[in-house]
């Protein structure tokens, strides 16, 4: 029987956001993926329906029939997705509004959406990558984890501080969806389906997780 070598803790070491069509689908083009090496800690959980039980009592109160339906998965949430600094590219592509950037094209700010309208309608998918802690120190022999949550729809949670004394640290929360359409990612590099809500797999490679904007190509399958 196979074993298992999972490891006591998972160390966070990067994301990569995309962009979605209404259906799901990758958005193509050079300015939908953005990936970041900022990811402080992302706390993934689930949903679950709380249907009522039915309990019948006789006229002496003793119960004579009882049934509690069982509870169904309806969803997934981020709890907290927080990253190290305040990156435009990650305020945009998570909760919309626009990056203000200079004559070279370079990031310079943010503006906040318009109010009354849903600046994010069709949700972006999330990959994280995260690393073996073993012993208080990284495993070189274990691979790392490739997490995908095929679509989320995030909203910030805290308001940015700017202080003398409180890192300005932004942080996120939100509700996961399945999405089959997400298929194999933006760069093509996903080789388990991607129907679920969430899900995580072993790889023995990471993409470059530097600051920057990723290229979309057209699914060629």
């Amino acid at each position: 029987m196979a074993g298992y070598d999972g490891a006591g803790s998972l160390f966070a070491l990067g994301l990569r956001i995309t962009k979605l069509n209404p259906d799901g689908s990758p958005m193509v083009g050079p300015d939908n993926c953005y990936t970041t090496n900022a990811l402080v800690r992302i706390s993934i959980g689930n949903t679950y329906s709380e249907p009522d039980a039915i309990e019948l009592r006789n006229g002496q109160q003793i119960t004579c029939v009882y049934y509690a339906p069982p509870a169904t998965l309806l969803g997934g949430t981020i709890d907290e997705l927080v990253v190290c600094t305040p990156d435009p590219y990650i305020r945009e592509f998570l909760t919309g509004g626009e990056v203000i950037t200079d004559g070279s094209g370079n990031a310079t700010g943010y503006r906040a959406p318009q109010v009354n309208v849903d600046p994010t309608p069709n949700g972006v998918a999330i990959e994280a990558w995260t690393n073996a802690v073993r012993d208080n120190a990284f495993d070189p022999n274990t691979p790392y984890w490739h997490w995908v949550l095929p679509r989320a729809r995030l909203r910030p949670s805290e308001a940015l501080v700017a202080s003398g004394e409180d890192p300005m640290t932004p942080t996120f929360s939100g509700t996961l969806e399945s999405n089959p359409n997400f298929g194999d990612g933006p760069v093509g590099d996903i080789t388990f389906p991607t129907d679920r809500i969430y899900q995580y797999n072993r790889v023995a490679t990471i993409p470059d997780l530097s600051q920057g904007l990723v290229e979309v190509l057209p699914d060629e399958s």
